[in-house]
Parts: C-alpha cells; sequence; structure tokens
C-alpha cells in the first residue's frame, strides 16, 4: 500500500491551525498504517514529511497520545500502538455508546443547510460503493463522523473520533480475513442509510440504522477476534 500524505489526498486543509493540520496528517498515517503499528515516531522525521513546524509536531503528538493513538514508552519515546482484539473489543463498547448518542442527536438538530451537506456525503458514499477505493472511503468516513459530530452540538461527542480511527485500522489491517465473510460494501451501506435518515431529520429510522450497524460491527469484530485467535494464524 502507498500513501501520499498530502494534505488534499488525506483530506484535510489549511484552513485550521497548524496543530489540527499535522494531527489530522498524523492519524491518517495512522489509521493506514504508513506508519506502522509498534514503529516508533521520529519527530524529525515527521516535520521533514508534513513540512510542518517541529513545535505543532510536537503539540499534535501529545494529542494523539492523549486519545490513545499513539503510546509513550520508557526509553522509546512515543511508538503507535500494536493492533490486537482485546483492545478493539473495549474500542467497539465505548464506540457503541456514544454512536447511539450521536446519531440520533444529529438527525434532531441538523438546520437545512446542514441537512444537504450530509446528504452530499450520502452521495459520495454512493459513488465509491463497490469500488477498490478503500483509503478514500475511510477518509470519507472520517469527515463524516466529524459531520455528524459538528451538527449534534454537542462538543462532547469528539471522544468518538479517536475510536472511529482505531476501528478503521483495526479493519484495514484485518480487511482479507473481513472479507472471507462479509462483504466491504456492507459497511458502505450502513452509512448510506444513516446518513439519509439524518439529512433527513428522521431521528427513530437513524437511531434504527445505528443499532443495526453497531450490531454488524460486532459481529464482525468478534468473527475476526476468533479467526485471529487460531492457532494457524498466530
Amino acid at each position: 500500500m502507498t500513501l501520499d500524505t498530502t494534505t488534499a489526498e488525506s483530506g484535510y486543509n489549511a484552513s485550521g491551525s497548524q496543530v489540527d493540520l499535522a494531527y489530522g496528517m498524523i492519524e491518517d498515517m495512522i489509521v493506514t498504517m504508513e506508519l506502522a503499528p509498534g514503529s516508533r515516531i521520529a519527530e524529525s522525521a515527521l516535520v521533514s514529511r508534513l513540512g510542518i513546524g517541529r513545535t505543532p509536531i510536537r503539540e499534535a503528538l501529545l494529542r494523539l497520545a492523549a486519545d490513545q493513538l499513539l503510546t509513550w514508552l520508557p526509553r522509546r519515546g512515543m511508538v503507535v500502538p500494536e493492533i490486537n482484539i482485546q483492545l478493539q473489543l473495549k474500542v467497539f463498547e465505548t464506540r457503541k455508546a456514544l454512536e447511539m448518542l450521536l446519531v440520533p442527536a444529529a438527525a434532531r438538530r441538523r438546520t437545512q443547510a446542514e441537512a444537504q451537506a450530509i446528504a452530499q456525503i450520502a452521495a459520495e458514499f454512493r459513488r465509491l460503493l463497490g469500488s477498490e477505493r478503500n483509503l478514500e472511503l475511510l477518509r470519507l468516513d472520517r469527515r463524516f463522523i466529524a459531520t455528524l459530530i459538528e451538527v449534534s452540538r454537542n462538543p462532547f461527542l469528539h471522544l468518538i473520533e479517536p475510536l472511529y480511527s482505531l476501528s478503521r485500522r483495526f479493519w484495514l489491517a484485518h480487511r482479507d480475513l473481513y472479507r472471507t465473510r462479509f462483504r466491504d460494501e456492507t459497511l458502505t451501506e450502513f452509512h448510506i442509510r444513516i446518513a439519509d435518515a439524518v439529512a433527513e431529520g428522521d431521528e427513530e429510522m437513524a437511531l434504527r440504522h445505528a443499532k443495526d450497524f453497531m450490531n454488524y460491527v460486532e459481529e464482525y469484530t468478534l468473527y475476526l477476534g476468533t479467526e485471529l485467535s487460531l492457532p494457524e494464524r498466530k
């Protein structure tokens, strides 16, 4: 897998602060595993790679560590966390609780202009449905969740964002195994249904789709955990 981590390619722009920009670009490198699980973070390499100053890079790394997308280890410094099923089940447990608040709140509080923006995101999901453009889908998913948080008018729900980051990385790391039983398109179809319901302001329908989506995520996470525990896969 190759990745050109530019602001345009990663789905980020320069309208925010340099710290926000650095955070988004490094988060993208973690999710897509350009920064491999278990690898040590070299601050100087990121400064050179991203073209952003050392101070905003350092502040972004601290934020990523606070969000548990990076880990501090004695004598090693910042490292990218390994991927494991035990962690992912805890991520899912917390993400599910927040998702049940986020989706109906977004449907309830979105304005007409925001409904149009969400409908546009749904249209982009439809355009990518069935394609092999997985990184583009993952980045669109990130934008979708950020939009839902914004229209929910509840800033505390931003806590779901790093949980989604870890979930995207987990899925991408095990996509081949996932596809032995599940379809890539199913995830995108759930996003479309949720986006449509939120855009329409149908809180009940949005919550129903969110529950169905979380049940599906739980099903494939448990399946992957079972498969990954088999002796022949270790």
